[in-house]
């Protein structure tokens, strides 16, 4: 019997065949960008600013940080983490994720010539 349509969506693979991809997987990868938003929209403002985002995202993680409900911040997190997947699919994910693996170094090498001073 073959898999139902709706259980596997097909991602390209290495060679150019379609990978399958479990639900259980897109579920997991999901949550990780959500749980990547909740910590973006966690940070300063002004570091966010300095963060390659584009302005749907940027407009999303501010409102997120307004609602006050518990139930809409977590509905506002699975549309950040599809805002998320979007700019995955551009490529723009990896240029977010460099340039805020770069401002932590940066705060990580201040803090350390703090404390040894």
């Amino acid at each position: 019997m073959p898999p139902r349509r709706h259980q596997w969506s097909g991602i390209p693979g290495e060679n150019g065949e379609e990978e399958r991809v479990s639900r259980s997987r897109r579920k997991r990868e999901s949550a990780a960008l959500q749980e990547l938003g909740e910590k973006l929209a966690a940070l300063a403002p002004a570091r966010r600013e300095l963060l390659p985002l584009t302005p749907d995202l940027r407009d999303a993680l501010a409102e997120y940080r307004r609602l006050g409900s518990r139930e809409a911040r977590r509905r506002h997190l699975q549309y950040i983490g599809r805002l998320m997947r979007e700019a995955e699919a551009d490529g723009a994910l990896d240029g977010i994720l460099e340039a805020w693996a770069a401002q932590d170094e940066g705060a990580a090498r201040s803090i350390g010539t703090r404390s040894s001073a």
